[in-house]
């Protein structure tokens, strides 16, 4: 098959949306279909990266887009516009696209020209962040933000119609039965929708990478995100800096650089001032396998996101039997053993009560990690289903022509 996924992000970037899309790329070329991931720059499209380049098999072509959501997206030459990837898919006549994300260009761009794609069509939701139950406009109101009441509006405008071109797709894909995008489906009625739980790569199974909980000169602590108010990190470094432990590290592991890591590392260094066994350490630009090595290097995983869906992190944590610490968010609700809290006082006490005891690590760890193994987690199964229901929907479509 000739398949075009279209993604916000792809490698060299390490963000969950790359991590999936990636292998899912990588796993469907390796078995002889024709893949080509279209996607932007990182930063905004500023990005110093290849039009064209080939990666673990896969075409990657590149525009330069700039997404503020839900107020702008624009690119920032002639061949990163609308026009430009419309044509491509036209151009390309590929069997099957698939579409990663919503409120964003690979999604947005096409709504209004859904019907002329005829071949295969695949929404793959990473959540709806933007849908509310209720949107808050009055507390926007009270602030008299205009802008914040306008870009609910927008969020209102698109949720309220998405379900209509979600439809037009042949099959919309959810990361679990829970996310808020499955829900939606559910909300009006959507049938086309499957779930596909997220992978975790062969490696974080592999004996060099699991945890043995010994007492540690320095307990390292780790986040794996994006750097952004959603991720939460400068309540993490308010909380690390106030926690009781001694010789300790705070490792943040974020693709980019940014306005938000810029003040995180500012907010670091007035709040650890004076604590010398304390440091927050930024990893950024760093490979695939440097992240890893991460996993492999430090105790305790630690999120302290606003919102979550299914993050891959959380299982390639869980995998190697590192214990973790998480607000009370997404998937790791329902991990036997994560360490839940609900603010900063708890994440606080969590963190304490790990560090000084190398029993509790050991207990929950392996929780976590025995949760993990009753899970399909490998790579193979998702590219199994993913590449069957591609073939039946073609053939399909090509029964209907």
């Amino acid at each position: 098959m000739r398949i075009i996924i279209a993604s916000p992000s792809y490698w060299p970037s390490q963000d969950g949306v790359t991590i999936i899309t990636s292998y899912l790329a990588e796993g469907l070329a390796a078995r002889g279909h024709e893949v080509t991931v279209l996607t932007s720059a990182g930063n905004g499209g500023l990005q110093e990266l290849p039009h064209r380049e080939i990666h673990g098999g896969v075409d990657i072509a590149r525009m330069r887009i700039y997404v503020q959501w839900p107020l702008v997206i624009k690119g920032r030459d002639k061949e990163s516009t609308k026009q430009a990837y419309l044509h491509y898919i036209e151009q390309n006549k590929p069997d099957a696209l698939i579409v990663v994300c919503s409120q964003t260009w690979t999604l947005d761009w096409l709504l209004s020209d859904l019907k002329k794609i005829t071949c295969a069509k695949i929404f793959y939701s990473h959540g709806y962040s933007a849908w509310k139950e209720k949107y808050p406009f009055g507390e926007q109101i009270k602030r008299r933000n205009i802008l914040g009441v306008w870009s609910l509006l927008k969020n209102k405008w698109y949720y309220d119609k998405l379900y209509q071109k979600i439809a037009m797709f042949d099959r919309a894909i959810y990361l679990s039965e829970d996310n808020n995008s499955a829900l939606y489906a559910q909300r009006y009625g959507l049938t086309n929708g499957r779930v596909l739980k997220n992978a975790i790569d062969d490696c974080f199974f592999e004996p060099q990478m699991q945890h043995t909980y010994e007492n540690k000169k320095t307990l390292r602590f780790l986040f794996v995100a994006n750097y952004n108010d959603n991720k939460n990190q400068k309540s993490l470094i308010e909380v690390f800096a106030k926690a009781d432990i001694g010789k300790s590290q705070l490792v943040l592991v974020g693709f980019e650089e940014n306005a938000y890591s810029d003040m995180l590392k500012q907010y670091a260094r007035e709040v650890l001032q004076g604590q010398q066994q304390k440091e927050v350490v930024f990893k950024t630009h760093i490979n695939r396998e440097q992240v890893i090595d991460q996993y492999r290097i430090c105790d305790v995983f630690v999120c302290s996101s606003k919102k979550e869906a299914y993050p891959v992190v959380a299982h390639e944590a869980g995998a190697t039997g590192m214990p973790i610490i998480s607000t009370d968010v997404g998937i790791y609700k329902k991990i036997t053993g994560v360490y839940l809290v609900n603010n900063g006082e708890q994440m606080k006490e969590a963190m304490q009560n790990l560090y000084n005891h190398p029993e509790e690590r050991k207990r929950r760890g392996e929780q976590i990690k025995g949760w993990i193994d009753k899970q399909k987690c490998r790579i193979k199964d998702k590219i199994d289903w993913l590449e069957n229901d591609l073939q039946n929907i073609v053939k399909e479509k090509q029964l209907t022509i």
